[in-house]
């Protein structure tokens, strides 16, 4: 994918940056926001547009650089139809003691990356993708379609004021999951199977599960946090501990099945808060009972910074590896960053700031997921299956950052795979930074 969002605008702060120096004492009152046109351009959905905005309240500043209210709202489309509408509301006031967030997003995505399951157990063929090669077959054939709703809330209450907490919450999925429609592809591309249409066909996924289904699950954590700031932290650390539970009665297909993640952040300050190195260690693991196949790439998490929480692979977890490349029951993954803010000030009455970041990710399959390949034709087992042993998948990358008032941070990544069967590379244009 090709992101090109925020040019314009990065253009302009840049050219004015010699206006006005950061005021180091400067605090944000009463009402702010940002806001951007969604631009993007994807090789079989074409042209996305649309607009996202982030609303804050900060009262009377005694809280800055942390907001009282912040509501995050996108609208987005690609001409092809992939649609965006999501809603993002969190509040350190609107319950006495409690930090609340609320999430909801309805994501039609026509062209959703499948590529099987269990990291290097599942074969990448980059020349099936490629219209030049001998071998290839169809554009989308690591792809099918997926339409998700999703309606997320979690509260946290933190110990008289000490870094330690504890939260709670609940996520319901309701996915309609499909082949790729290709009638609404930008290109007339040929009708083959794809891999996902093989797994159906094989029974490598279940049946009851291949269309989608409605899945409810609670979540209950505990955790420290010590970080100077949320949006942009330069010390401190951020864990957690979060155990979801799925009781069968609250999804359609009767699952039942319990899963635990565990997050560690730290962050150190190297150089008067412009330089910061920072790290992120992930881990979920299957505890009991099975999860159908499309929630598989789903990480638990209490914060939501885009759209959805999924992996191994893409902008979230590991950038430049392919979307969901790292799949399994339970998996590790890791991030690590140098980030640097080169230029902070004052403009049109508002606090900026302009930096880069420099980053590695890595991740694996720790637990495998159940696969039965028995039904799969001999001649064919070796194009997509392989009796390697999983091993750490690497990338890393540049990125830049421009923030306005300490929270509304725009993000632009370019990461590499490091072995092409993960992938080549990939442009993110996004909000936050990852971690």
């Amino acid at each position: 994918m090709k992101r090109f969002a925020l040019c314009a605008l990065i253009a302009l702060i840049i050219s004015d940056v010699a206006a006005q120096k950061a005021d180091s004492t400067y605090v944000k009152k009463g009402f702010a926001f940002g806001a951007l046109p969604a631009v993007a351009y994807d090789d079989d959905l074409g042209f996305q547009y649309g607009v996202l905005t982030n609303l804050y309240w900060y009262g009377d500043g005694s809280n800055y650089p942390r907001y009282n209210h912040s509501l995050y709202l996108e609208c987005s489309r690609y001409v092809a139809g992939t649609m965006l509408l999501r809603a993002y509301f969190d509040s350190h006031t609107l319950l006495p003691q409690l930090r609340t967030t609320a999430d909801f997003t309805w994501f039609n995505d026509l062209t959703l990356d499948f590529y099987g399951f269990n990291g290097r157990k599942s074969v990448y063929n980059y020349d099936y993708t490629d219209d030049d090669h001998d071998d290839y077959r169809t554009r989308v054939f690591y792809r099918h379609a997926r339409r998700m709703a999703r309606l997320m809330l979690n509260v946290r209450h933190n110990y008289d004021d000490k870094p330690l907490f504890w939260q709670a919450g609940a996520t319901i999925f309701n996915m309609k999951i499909g082949s790729v429609d290709l009638s609404k592809l930008r290109d007339k591309l040929p009708e083959v199977e794809t891999l996902y249409d093989k797994y159906v066909r094989w029974g490598l996924i279940d049946a009851k599960e291949a269309n989608g289904g409605v899945d409810t699950y609670l979540r209950g954590g505990f955790g420290v946090d010590t970080r100077d700031n949320e949006a942009f932290p330069t010390s401190g650390v951020w864990t957690e501990a979060l155990i979801a539970i799925a009781p069968g009665i609250l999804s359609n297909d009767n699952n039942n099945w319990g899963k635990l993640t565990i997050y560690h952040r730290q962050y150190f300050d190297l150089y008067n808060k412009d330089l910061v190195f920072a790290y992120r260690v992930g881990w979920q693991q299957l505890l009991w009972g099975e999860q159908p196949f499309y929630l598989l790439p789903h990480w638990n998490t209490s914060v939501l910074t885009s759209a959805t929480s999924q992996g191994i692979g893409g902008a979230k977890t590991m950038r430049g590896i392919k979307r969901n490349r790292i799949v399994g029951d339970g998996s590790i993954m890791g991030n690590a960053e140098l980030r640097y803010i080169f230029t902070r000030f004052m403009l049109f009455g508002q606090q900026f700031s302009v930096g880069t970041n420099l980053f590695a990710d890595f991740g694996m399959v720790t637990q495998e997921h159940r696969v039965d390949t028995q039904n799969v034709p001999l001649d064919e087992y070796y194009d997509y299956f392989s009796d390697d042993s999983e091993n750490v998948h690497t990338s890393a990358g540049i990125g830049l950052k421009v923030s306005l008032n300490a929270n509304f941070v725009v993000s632009a990544d370019w990461g590499k795979a490091l072995n092409r069967n993960d992938g080549e590379s990939g442009v993110y244009v996004q909000m936050n930074y990852l971690f």
